[in-house]
């Protein structure tokens, strides 16, 4: 790995962008699938040593940091990446040093407030410590995220997914260390601030020497980034709401046992729903050079990754069907057993997530960002409406099926002003290629039904059949094919 290799100033706009991008992804999923096998053992050890009812605690402290991250690490970070692809090199660094001194001002005041919120709630004293200490944790992150930036532009992916993997082995580490002595609930939550840590000290070896840039506080830059971050950050914390919305309506109304399952079965979910997010930070700079440039390529960029997200999500849907119920038990012991039950109704939602990551960059790199304030706050409205009916019914399948219901409103409201934004005429996904997946979906149908068969194995000869059918009926694209037998994209150029 070469991570201080320079790339030229125009990829974004060359023929090697689609490319990069598509190897790119399966770099960075590469790098996540492994580090969910190490998320997997992190869990494994939380949930069997914290029991069902600590562990939900655990997922809904991480839920609420997770809101305040939005602001800076997701909203603020996606703006600025957006910015940073469209500023000539020269000028970027500037950009990143009034990037780090935003991160400084605004995710401590988001940490204060989820720990009001906490405190308010009437959460016990060690969650609203816990809430202080991850969310210490997030802000070093979000600050080595930021010095990080460069790296998405320059479609530089290689070190990004050694990052994504550090992080989990990092976080494996630290809870290894705190179930070995015995800790209780509080100190899992410090672990944030280890990984932060480490993470921060890898970034000249990633960015280079250079990289650590003294933060800026130019009032009339901030004013301008915050403006057009603003809308985007507001949009996101939406979407977060949306997504942590269920498990902290259930630590309210619920059982401290059906918060429980639901927790373990989001902590399953927050490993997988990572991946299609990985994804769009990789095409959000090629989708903002070709709206910019050459809006036919958007469209076909656009079109190109829904396909890959459908297919993605199918296959997931798919090895669920029989994989969930093992996989918890695995992961948190028997106990939480019927937690496979939740996941395999809340799996269903990746579906609908990794479409609408796609569609929301998509909108960023438009410039339309404003409109995601309106779909996030329907989609958040709908998720409130479909939690409030059904978790008093049926619990934590009931939050699932509500978590399912949400996302697949908001991939609807967001391709609605996708579809705005692009053209009516501009269709993302043709029916002959839904046809192709749905065929290939029923096709692999036929193992999940034998019950003869271990639940591993039917899984695994599933999801065989299912991208076999799928490479003879066509729904595969080319470009995967020839992106994946290109040099790596850490290569140099040929003469």
């Amino acid at each position: 790995m070469e991570p201080q290799e320079a790339v030229s100033g125009d990829i974004l706009t060359s023929t090697e962008a689609g490319g990069r991008v598509i190897r790119g992804s399966a770099l960075r999923a590469a790098g996540n699938a492994a580090g969910v096998v190490v998320g997997v053992v992190t869990a494994a050890l939380l949930l069997r040593h914290l029991g069902v009812a600590e562990s939900g605690r655990y997922v809904t402290v991480l839920s609420l940091v997770a809101i305040a991250g939005s602001v800076s690490e997701n909203g603020l970070n996606v703006s600025a990446s957006r910015e940073l692809a469209l500023l000539p090199r020269p000028e970027r660094s500037a950009l990143i040093a009034n990037v780090v001194g935003q991160r400084l001002v605004v995710t401590p005041l988001a940490v204060l407030a989820m720990v009001a919120f906490a405190a308010v709630a009437g959460y016990p004293a060690r969650m609203i410590a816990g809430t202080a200490l991850a969310g210490a944790g997030m802000l070093i992150m979000a600050l080595a995220n930021s010095l990080l930036l460069p790296l998405t532009v320059e479609l530089r992916n290689a070190g990004l997914a050694f990052i994504d993997f550090f992080r989990q082995a990092v976080t494996l580490a630290g809870v290894a260390v705190l179930v070995i002595v015995g800790a209780r609930l509080l100190p899992f939550f410090a672990v944030q601030i280890v990984v932060g840590l480490a993470v921060l000290a890898l970034v000249p070896r990633l960015a280079g020497a250079g990289a650590f840039i003294a933060p800026s506080f130019d009032r009339a830059k901030h004013r301008a980034l915050l403006a057009r971050a603003l809308p985007l950050a507001v949009a996101i914390v939406l979407g977060q709401l949306y997504f942590r919305l269920v498990i902290v309506l259930m630590s309210l109304v619920s059982s401290p046992r059906q918060t429980g399952l639901f927790g373990g079965s989001l902590r399953a979910m927050e490993t997988l729903v990572s991946i299609p997010v990985l994804v769009a930070g990789v095409a959000l700079p090629l989708l903002t050079a070709a709206a910019r440039d050459d809006p036919a390529r958007l469209r076909y960029a656009i079109a190109g990754l829904s396909k890959g997200a459908i297919i993605a999500g199918v296959l997931v849907v798919l090895v669920a069907a029989r994989a969930a119920e093992p996989v918890m038990a695995i992961i948190g012991g028997h106990a939480f057993r019927p937690a496979g039950d939740v996941l395999r109704i809340q799996v269903a939602a990746l579906l609908f997530i990794a479409l609408y990551q796609i569609w929301t960059v998509s909108l960023i790199a438009l410039g339309r960002q404003r409109e995601l304030i309106l779909t996030n706050s329907l989609g958040l409205l709908g998720v409130g409406v479909f939690a409030g009916v059904l978790v008093p019914l049926f619990d934590a399948q009931g939050g699932a099926v509500a978590s399912v219901a949400g996302d697949a409103l908001l991939a609807a409201l967001i391709y609605w002003r996708l579809r705005a934004g692009i053209g009516t005429g501009a269709v993302m996904v043709g029916a002959r290629f839904l046809l192709r997946v749905t065929a290939a979906a029923v096709a692999a149908c036929v193992p999940l039904l034998v019950s003869a068969l271990p639940d591993f194995a039917a899984a695994a000869l599933a999801g065989v059949v299912f991208l076999g059918v799928g490479q003879l009926v066509g729904i595969l694209p080319r470009e995967l094919h020839e992106a994946l037998r290109a040099r790596a994209p850490f290569a140099r150029p040929r003469a």
